[in-house]
């Protein structure tokens, strides 16, 4: 598998800036979770130079906007995870 990473930085007239961060991994892809004693957990995830980092601010206080934003975030990687064994075991059973 061959991966790829990449930024785009779109401006267009009378709208706000958009940046986007793709990240198409393969082996060299690293992802981590930094849980924190002062209460500023954060993940961390790179690939070829671009990296995303999320957490909860330079704010020690958690607010109910980081948890739900934390539960959506597991949804998301929870269906991401389940789509991605389906497709490979369908993948390998056709191989």
């Amino acid at each position: 598998m061959t991966g790829y990473s990449y930024t785009t930085i779109s401006i267009d007239t009378g709208e706000e800036p958009r940046i986007t961060v793709a990240l198409h991994p393969d082996a060299s892809a690293r992802v981590a979770y930094y849980p924190t004693n002062s209460s500023r957990p954060f993940i961390d995830i790179e690939h070829a130079g671009a990296r995303v980092i999320i957490g909860t601010g330079p704010s020690a206080k958690v607010t109910e906007q980081h948890v739900t934003f934390a539960r959506h975030l597991l949804d998301a990687a929870a269906a991401f995870l389940a789509d991605c064994e389906r497709l490979h075991a369908e993948q390998r059973a056709a191989a």
